[in-house]
Order: C-alpha cells, then sequence, then structure tokens
C-alpha cells in the first residue's frame, strides 16, 4: 500500500501487506495531523487490491469519508442486538468450550474495567455450567447454549452479587443477551464494513458491542482456516477507545496465517497494549507529545539517535510521518499521501 513519497522527493513508500510477512500497520500522531486521511487512503487501496477492510469506527467524520468513498456499496454495522452467538464452539480440541468460557470471561473484564476477580469468577462459572447444562464436558460435546443462559443463571443464584448484576442488567436493557446465530460473518464478505460502535451512546453498550464484533471475527477466523493470502483487514480508527480488549494484541498475533491484516490508530502510543508492539512489524509515527515520541524513537531508532528521531517526531509538520518496518535500516521521513495531493 503506497503511503505516500520520501520527503523531498519522489521516491514511493509502501507499506507491505503480505501474508509472508507481517502484514500489521500501527499508526499514531495527534489530532489534525492526518491519521484519519491516511486510513481512508489506506481503505481504498486494500480494497482495490482485493483486501477488505472492517473499520471499527468510534466517531461520525470517517464514517462520513467512507460513505463519500463508497456510498451504498459500503455495508454499514449498527448495534441492533449481536446477530450471532458469542457462546458457539468452532474448534474440535476436546477444551475448545472452556477456552470460549476463558475469552468470554476477559470479555467482561474488558467491558467492564471495575470488576474484581471474584465477579469475573462468578461471571466465568456461569458461563462454564451454561455448557455443562448443555452436554458439554471434557471429551464431549453437546449443544450450543443461549447467549443469555448464563445471566439467567446468575440471577437465579439464592446471593446474587447486586454490583455486578446492576452491570448486566444494563446490557440486558440492550437486549444483548438476546443474541442469536444467522448474521453471516464479516469475513464472509467482500464488501466493505464499517462496524459504527458510535451508533449507541452507552459506553458500556459500544465496549460490548465492539468487544463482540471482534470475538465473532476471532472465531469466524477459526472457522474458516488458514488461507494464502491477506483477505481482510481490521481496522481501528481511534483504538485507545477499544485499549482494553485483550483480543487485539491476541488477533495480531495469530491473525496473519488466516489471512488478516490488523491496523490500529490513536492519538498516543501509551494507549496500546504493550504486547501489541512485539506482534506488529510496521510502524507510521506523526507527531506526536513528547512521552509517546520518545516510545516510538526507542522502536526505531538506532539507540545512539534517540534524542534526534524523537526531536524530529515531535516536530512533524501535518501530513508527515515517519515510517518504519521490519528490515529497514533506518526510519524514512514520508509526505503522506491526502486527498489534496492523489
Amino acid at each position: 500500500m503506497l503511503l505516500g513519497q520520501r520527503d523531498g522527493s519522489d521516491e514511493p513508500v509502501r507499506w507491505p501487506v503480505s501474508i509472508q510477512g507481517n502484514p500489521h500497520l500501527l499508526i499514531v500522531g495527534l489530532p489534525g495531523m492526518g491519521k484519519t486521511t491516511c486510513l481512508i487512503q489506506l481503505c481504498r487501496q486494500l480494497m482495490e487490491s482485493g483486501i477488505v477492510p472492517i473499520v471499527f469506527s468510534y466517531h461520525e467524520d470517517i464514517d462520513e469519508k467512507l460513505g463519500a468513498l463508497w456510498g451504498n456499496a459500503l455495508h454499514r454495522v449498527s448495534y441492533a442486538g449481536l446477530g450471532f452467538n458469542p457462546l458457539q464452539v468452532v474448534s474440535d480440541a476436546p477444551l475448545a468450550y472452556m477456552d470460549n468460557v476463558t475469552l468470554l470471561r476477559d470479555n467482561f473484564a474488558a467491558i467492564f474495567p471495575d470488576l474484581g476477580d471474584v465477579q469475573l469468577g462468578r461471571v466465568r462459572e456461569a458461563i462454564k455450567q451454561s455448557y455443562a447444562d448443555r452436554g458439554w464436558a471434557l471429551g464431549k460435546r453437546g449443544e450450543i447454549p443461549a447467549f443469555g443462559a448464563f445471566y439467567e443463571l446468575l440471577k437465579a443464584d439464592a446471593k446474587p452479587d447486586k454490583g455486578l448484576m446492576t452491570r448486566l442488567a444494563e446490557l440486558a436493557d440492550y437486549g444483548l443477551f438476546e443474541a442469536t446465530a444467522g448474521a453471516p460473518s464479516l469475513l464472509d464478505s467482500s464488501t466493505p464494513a464499517l462496524v459504527q460502535i458510535h451508533s449507541s451512546q452507552n459506553e458500556v453498550l459500544q465496549r460490548a458491542f465492539s468487544t463482540f464484533v471482534l470475538h465473532n471475527l476471532y472465531q469466524s477466523m477459526f472457522r474458516r482456516g488458514t488461507q494464502n493470502r491477506i483477505t481482510h483487514a481490521v481496522i481501528f480508527d481511534e483504538a485507545h477507545r477499544a485499549a482494553r480488549l485483550k483480543l487485539i494484541p491476541t488477533m495480531a498475533k495469530e491473525c496473519r496465517k488466516y489471512g488478516l491484516s490488523f491496523v490500529v490508530a490513536s492519538q498516543e502510543a501509551k494507549d496500546f497494549d504493550p504486547s501489541l508492539f512485539t506482534a506488529i512489524a510496521n510502524y507510521l509515527a506523526l507527531r506526536v507529545s513528547e512521552p509517546d515520541a520518545k516510545l516510538m524513537a526507542k522502536i526505531f531508532a538506532p539507540s545512539d539517535k534517540l534524542t534526534l528521531y524523537t526531536d524530529r517526531i515531535k516536530q512533524m509538520a501535518k501530513f508527515k510521518a515517519w515510517f518504519y518496518s521490519e528490515g529497514m535500516r533506518a526510519p524514512t521521513p514520508v509526505a503522506l499521501g491526502n486527498t489534496q495531493h492523489d
């Protein structure tokens, strides 16, 4: 994908998106420096290259620009119930359902960051019991329980945790636990998708919606199996809004062989889980604050030039950035392509 030209020349600077290498990209930059415009141009190129963008959107700005790019060809996904059951088990491994139990527990930890270990333990046990009630056991497959079964078990507890139940009831009021299977996976589509997280103003529902859509993509990539090329790019605009999702670094580590590329963009490098940096090998740094400039310089600058690159990153002009990819000896200064230039 063409990011732009080497600053001061006509030499193209490209981000390689290939299943043979690391296909993931991290973009960081302050507001107004060109992140959204860069994402729009990358989405256009990805689609033209046969790689379908799935964009998690947290504000209307990127919605409008993608709508202008694709019009009615853009598949908009807004919350109206999940349309899939997160308790689906896609693997035939003997304990695959238990892996899902743990993953769902982590999902609720991301949705409700103030829940303690005991409360999350209750959620985990209720989800596990909902599987057991449908015949699941070590090496034995049963029927898929309804997503809301664990919530009903918690409500029936003789001594329910009031704090936990109050939080879950908020999601129940929006019909989250009434999820049923049936909606096709976004990975089954060749149409660019816009997941409009901001379609609800309730921040808890926003976290839940983004969490479970990502969960569904995670399950779908295993269901469809390994691929011989990158078919889809999962793009998080304003990634700090999803910073607690453990699935993002997990998927970034695993998803290449399943044909997925990950793009995460945010205002600050500290928004990202530290483990994400070990899974990504392509970085685009626009102007950021000094702490973030230091962090990015440590990633791609020689040790004797950390101060130099920290200062350079802090002083980048709009639509200018530093790009670094695996195998490069030093980062490249880039004049980014934008709508005026293109």
